[in-house]
């Protein structure tokens, strides 16, 4: 064997030690039902893992709360880290929706300030950003988001005149960090999520800044949605609103699907309220003001239609779930039954 064919087999060899350690990508169900079939493949529903997860839409659509609601579905007792580009979150907030969510863990948000000649100074963005990337590897570390790109400025923005173009080297910061964070999610064992939130970038629809990061930004992710408001005061007067999820790229299975969630603010997203709106835009259920689901009569497979209260009263209820479970169970089976006669 001469010294180029052991050249390329060393390489070889090389090349299926790294393509071997890579980790499958793992599905969690959020509860959130028609989101998870939208972001769901070959019958698996649910957010893949391994990947870097982008929600864009215009402002106070739900992307953050979102976000820190399907880290805390899955992350458990483990830590979220929350890299605040725009230094504006409330992590009370955060540690609310998460909680509802079911975590139980820490939330450490990144420090956006330093101290710099005994005074305090925001930090530059790269160094927050490569921070939240570190931290990935930490075993005690379920997921990462980063709030948001839309905000990232570079140092060399910060050393130019205000007004001067800089959104080249921004793009280039964060496909360099994108590129990264793949690799480093699909080589480790436990599996992890790194959502990016952004504003929606005009060429895609409403007003807002432009997204930084570029076309390999847009490639690279393994999900990609945008969000925006559908309902925006449901019920009337309580500020709860309905948000339509549509699934732009899905790396790993059919994009165009669209998922709704309910959110209530100061609480996060409510997996009841969302259950109810998914069997409204499904048919499943009509609202006016009281909510009729469609059910079962029997084992005559007759359908009927079965009052479940007002609006309202649900909204009420889905914030102590516990105490009113089986007035949500009918919206639940319902689901289940179209699920199994309409698969993934």
């Amino acid at each position: 064997m001469n010294d180029e064919i052991r050249g390329m087999e060393e390489i070889r060899r090389r090349a299926e030690r790294v393509i071997g350690n890579f980790r499958p990508v793992e599905r969690t169900a959020s509860g959130l039902w028609s989101f998870d079939r939208a972001v769901g493949f070959r019958g698996e529903l649910g957010t893949p893992s391994r990947g870097i997860i982008e929600l864009y839409g215009d402002e106070h659509t739900g992307k953050s709360t979102l976000a820190y609601y399907l880290v805390g579905r899955r992350a458990g007792n483990k830590r979220i880290v929350v890299c605040d580009l725009e230094a504006s979150i409330n992590k009370e907030y955060v540690e609310a929706v998460t909680h509802n969510a079911g975590h139980t863990g820490e939330i450490f948000l990144v420090d956006y300030t330093e101290t710099e000649k005994k005074q305090e100074v925001p930090r530059p963005h790269e160094k927050m950003v490569q921070e939240t990337v570190d931290y990935l590897l930490d075993d005690e570390v379920s997921g990462a988001i980063v709030d948001s790109y839309g905000a990232f400025a570079s140092e060399v923005a910060r050393a130019k005149p205000i007004g001067e173009r800089t959104m080249g080297q921004e793009a280039k910061t964060l496909n360099d960090v994108a590129k990264r964070v793949n690799t480093w999610l699909r080589l480790n064992e436990d599996p992890k999520w790194y959502f990016v939130i952004n504003h929606t970038s005009p060429n895609i629809g409403g007003q807002g800044f432009s997204t930084p990061g570029g076309r390999k930004t847009k490639y690279l992710a393994i999900v990609r949605a945008w969000i925006r408001r559908i309902e925006s005061d449901w019920p009337k007067d309580t500020g709860n609103f309905v948000a339509e999820v549509a699934i732009q790229k899905l790396k790993y299975g059919a994009k165009g699907r669209k998922g709704w969630v309910y959110f209530i603010p100061g609480f996060g997203i409510s997996r009841e309220m969302t259950a109810v709106t998914d069997c409204i835009k499904l048919g499943l259920a009509k609202a006016d003001n009281t909510i009729k689901l469609e059910v079962m009569d029997g084992d005559d497979k007759e359908w009927k239609w079965m009052s479940q209260g007002r609006i309202g009263t649900l909204a009420e209820q889905a914030l102590e779930p516990e105490k009113h479970q089986k007035t949500f169970e009918p919206f639940y089976e319902a689901l289940a039954r179209y699920n199994k006669e309409n698969p993934v």
